[in-house]
């Protein structure tokens, strides 16, 4: 037999790769040269009655199981059809229980874990683990960038002898000849991927995005064991409920800040709220939206049935009023009036120089940082803080929406690279682009949504060589609607305050940067900032 014939060879000479291995077997006259020889060689090695090891070269050196070359992987098949399953011990404690709690629920459902915490190594386990099962894998994405993310992390730890392919970005790969597809969402509604037979697992990377009514058209049936992925899988318009949990099942595990940080899982963080007052012009004009919003909600709330139990609902409510769903031409036109109100006070918050000004005062700790990345709403504040900071003597890179592909992933290369130290973006950072590392986030335009908050800090929660914590920055407007002291980024900050080494605001009273910079400044977790030291320009939150 095949397998037979590999241990005689390996026996002799131990450490070929597969090519190596089919060339003398060829030279023996025990096996074909040809690509269908390669692959027969390589399922033997998995299928084999006696135990054989590879290294983690590329490609793969063989040996038999007799010594233990260096190195060696222990993805092992030990006897003819004996499943191949993923090394466990290259997984963190909390992947290992959501994989058990995934499986407890029939390899089906949602696991949920902060941005950072290692999803993408979860998903690859769970699709090792089906090849083994003589299964097929699709891994949806969202994003070209996460499209090659997934085909960068998979393919050193799949095993020999399976490929995987890409649908989307120019590629058109399918299950004719590729294991493992990663396709793009958009490119995916539109393709057949050649799924022959039911089975097969169907992972979601980033799955709240795919209950859109286009998106939700990517849910296969014939995958029968399914695993989403999500930091924040509820959605405000409840379509989570109605389209994913009947697809995937119910959230089987949740993972957060407080166990990523006790299990080392994450960086240590703090996080400093920095207030900044509007210039009387600003005050005025605020006052004067906030006024006129106030008697506009009053008014619809009076004339039509509108839902009051959640911001966003009333919100996603009149966004549906304001396009003419069911209302009258008035209806429709105070709903639209009423949007415009909120997206003008909101773009006067975000756009205020006064954060400018005090992202001009942080340049010290962005200097002093390894990386820093600075969160916009808009595109002209991501240009005008990229100008300020270079101007300050820094490598500033800027990225958002009008920026050629090619011209992004340039930038990101190079703040890979250390040739940039900082970037600054809108919300084109937010999902679905594979970022590098960071250590330090300036939010100048904080979002009110939960999912938002932990996207733009799971940027910088990666854990870091020398242990140092990850600091988190939010500018915002005082006495206003983003106040902190108002309520804003209310649940959010629960989820934080509790699990940050500090959590401290700074006033704009307080005169001086001085304080803040240095709390901001690189340092091992435990030591304590000299601003909290003094505790003479902020209060514990």
């Amino acid at each position: 037999m095949l397998v037979d014939d590999i241990r005689a060879v390996l026996a002799e000479r131990p450490g070929l790769t597969v090519a190596e291995l089919a060339f003398a077997l060829g030279v023996a006259g025990r096996a074909d040269q040809t690509a269908r020889g390669v692959k027969r060689i390589t399922f033997a090695l998995f299928d084999g009655r006696e135990w054989f090891r590879c290294d983690r070269e590329e490609p793969p050196r063989w040996w038999l199981l007799t010594g233990d070359p260096p190195g060696a992987l222990s993805v092992v098949r030990t006897v003819k059809n004996a499943p191949l399953r993923f090394d466990r011990s290259r997984l963190y404690e909390w992947q290992r229980d959501a994989l058990d709690s995934w499986a407890s629920s029939q390899r089906r459902g949602v696991v949920e874990a902060v941005t950072g915490s290692g999803k993408t190594m979860l998903g690859i386990a769970s699709a090792v683990d089906e090849l083994g099962d003589r299964g097929h894998v699709l891994v949806v994405v969202p994003t070209v960038d996460l499209m090659h993310q997934w085909r960068r992390h998979v393919s050193p730890l799949i095993p020999p002898g399976y490929s995987i392919g890409c649908l989307g970005g120019g590629e058109t790969a399918s299950f004719a000849d590729h294991d493992i597809v990663v396709a793009v969402v958009n490119s995916l509604r539109e393709t057949d991927l050649g799924v022959s037979r039911r089975g097969g697992l169907l992972v979601a990377d980033e799955c709240h995005r795919y209950a859109s009514p286009m998106n939700r058209l990517v849910l296969d049936l014939r995958f029968e064991r399914r695993l989403g992925l999500s930091a924040t899988y509820a959605r405000d318009d409840g379509a989570h409920l109605d389209w994913l949990q009947p697809y995937f099942g119910r959230t089987c595990f949740q993972m957060g800040y407080r166990r990523a940080v006790d299990d080392g899982v994450t960086a240590r963080f703090c996080v400093a709220l920095v207030g900044v007052a509007l210039q009387s012009e600003e005050r005025s004009r605020y006052d004067d939206l906030t006024v006129e919003l106030r008697v506009r909600l009053a008014r619809l709330l009076e004339r039509y049935e509108l839902p009051t139990d959640s911001f966003a609902q009333f919100i996603r409510a009149l966004k549906l009023m304001a396009a003419g769903a069911g209302a009258e031409p008035e209806g429709a036109s105070e709903a639209r009036a009423y949007l415009g109100l909120l997206i003008e006070r909101r773009r006067l918050l975000a756009d205020t120089p006064a954060k400018v000004r005090a992202l001009r005062s942080l340049a010290p700790a962005v200097a002093a940082a390894a990386r820093s990345i600075v969160f916009t709403r808009s595109i002209a504040v991501a240009e005008r803080a990229q100008s300020v900071l270079a101007a300050c003597g820094l490598r500033a890179g800027v990225v958002h929406s009008h920026v050629a592909m090619a011209a992004r992933r340039e930038v990101l290369r190079r703040f890979a690279d250390g040739d940039l130290t900082v970037i600054s973006a809108p919300n084109v950072l937010d999902e679905g682009i594979d970022v590098p590392e960071a250590d330090l986030a300036i939010i100048l335009a904080a979002s009110n949504t939960r999912r938002q908050m932990i996207q733009r800090m799971g940027r910088v929660l990666r854990k870091k060589p020398d242990q140092r914590l990850a600091r988190f920055v939010v500018l915002y407007a005082e006495s206003t609607v983003e106040d902190p002291a108002q309520g804003a980024h209310e649940s959010f900050l629960e989820e934080v305050t509790d699990v940050a080494d500090e959590v401290c605001s700074f006033a704009s009273s307080s005169g001086s940067s001085h304080e803040l910079v240095e709390f901001l400044l690189p340092r091992p977790p435990g030591r304590v900032g000299a601003s909290a030291r003094s505790g003479a320009c902020h209060d514990r939150v």
